[in-house]
């Protein structure tokens, strides 16, 4: 993954998440920190809510994360297709550091592992944007 995803994903806090069953699309935003080893973006949340049983169920998820800006020269963000799994206890130690507070609150950890990713940078003007793939 080339380093100013990295930077760019390094640099935010909150993702927009999708996730299908049977009958559709369902979507959540949530905190995130970002397991840079292993390309994840690590949530916390519920086990009743419905994007976990969702994302277990069909771990195959898209995600996107984009600055908040209305200047469309400062326009990033990334679209991403991930796996949605349960952390490992490295990413549990991640989220928690970024997030200390989350330790009282109930719910659970989960990795997205990013496969796939299209990062928009108006600022770079590039004709294309930059991919990576895993």
């Amino acid at each position: 993954m080339h380093q100013k995803i990295k930077d760019f994903i390094a640099s935010e806090h909150l993702l927009s998440l999708s996730v299908c069953d049977d009958n559709g699309v369902y979507g959540a935003s949530c905190f995130y920190a970002f397991d840079i080893k292993n390309l994840a973006l690590i949530i916390k949340s519920d086990e009743d809510s419905r994007h976990v049983i969702f994302g277990l169920k069909n771990p195959k998820v898209a995600i996107t994360i984009a600055s908040h800006t209305k200047i469309l020269s400062h326009i990033k963000g990334i679209q991403a297709k991930a796996l949605f799994l349960c952390a490992n206890a490295n990413q549990r130690e991640i989220y928690y550091k970024n997030y200390p507070f989350a330790k009282v609150i109930q719910g659970e950890c989960y990795a997205l592992e990013i496969v796939w990713a299209k990062y928009t940078d108006n600022a770079l003007l590039l004709k294309d944007k930059m991919i990576y793939q895993r």
